[in-house]
């Protein structure tokens, strides 16, 4: 029996049509083409884009997503998933909350097709219960300014510690903080709830020591790590051996083959082409989520991903 659109999304139990499309790369059965008589939608390209399934979370995603943190520009990111990308990174730290925040500005670029988006949100490791910035305050802000009652990929930010030197800390302490005790009690109450459907970690340094702890812990099943054709062989090597685990891996930094040289300067890659080119040919990344700021940046990065 032929059942209309609205009844085969009731059926699948509130997923929504978005979703199936983008995390599936299908077409709903007996959906007609446009031009075949139907009244045309306005169309997307995500159809263009071979998606990537992220690990063992079967999550599919485009090859590139979009890193969000210097973007306040919602429509740049709507026109981003119209060419086909269907992930955006953030973090609570890109704004800290406040008024025009990355989340806020993120929460208007993907309303009404949040179905079809994949969030990945990062969180501080280090802040203390008694702070206002404590984790249960920034989990609740960045739903409300997303426009969500959940994020599919919950990240802890950088606990190598490298990034936060002014804390003090190691990667062995703020490790300890993401094994066990009250962040990670949180962190499972909310994955229970249902507001948080994958963990993972992110690095910017320290990557094989990261990686060997996602490996070993109950809890993580994606990890994003700096990752460009300047780093060290080790990251490379300890990428595949978590790879072949179903750990999901994405990479950051793609295009600043600088960072491994302690410097901060964000895309300064020569050629951004060529040097995204490398980490997206390698089979164990999954994505990589390249910073945009300019409709030509997005443009550039579409291009390279449908060329794959």
């Amino acid at each position: 029996m032929k059942i209309t659109r609205r009844e085969f999304t009731k059926q699948l139990g509130g997923l929504g049509v978005g979703g199936v499309l983008a995390f599936g790369g299908g077409r709903l059965a007996g959906e007609e083409k446009p031009g075949s008589g139907a009244e045309p939608e306005k169309q997307s390209t995500v159809g263009q884009t071979k998606l990537r399934t992220l690990g063992k979370t079967g999550l599919k995603l485009s090859p590139v997503g979009f890193g969000a943190q210097r973007t306040r520009d919602a429509d740049l990111i709507r026109y981003a998933l119209d060419q086909g990308m269907n992930h955006i990174e953030t973090a609570w730290s890109y704004g800290f909350g406040r008024p025009g925040n990355s989340c806020e500005c993120i929460g208007k670029a993907i309303e009404g097709r949040r179905d079809s988006i994949c969030l990945a949100v990062a969180y501080e490791v280090l802040p203390r219960p008694t702070s206002k910035s404590w984790l249960a305050n920034q989990f609740e802000q960045t739903l409300r300014d997303l426009g969500t009652d959940h994020i599919d990929i919950f990240l802890w930010h950088d606990p190598s510690g490298n990034m936060v030197n002014h804390h003090q800390t190691t990667f062995k302490e703020n490790q300890a903080l993401v094994t066990s005790g009250d962040r990670v009690d949180l962190m499972l109450q909310w994955k229970k709830a249902g507001k948080i459907r994958f963990c993972g970690l992110s690095s910017h340094f320290e990557q094989p020591e990261c990686l060997k702890f996602v490996l070993q812990s109950e809890y993580y099943d994606v990890a994003v790590v700096a990752f460009n054709y300047n780093g060290p062989a080790a990251i490379a090597k300890a990428l595949q051996e978590a790879s072949q685990k179903g750990i999901g891996l994405i990479a950051m930094k793609t295009q600043s083959p600088h960072i491994f040289d302690g410097e901060v300067t964000i895309g300064d890659a020569p050629d951004h082409r060529a040097a995204l080119n490398w980490v997206l040919s390698k089979n164990y990344i999954t994505a990589a989520i390249p910073g945009m700021t300019t409709r030509s940046q997005v443009d550039l990065n579409v291009k390279i991903m449908r060329n794959l």
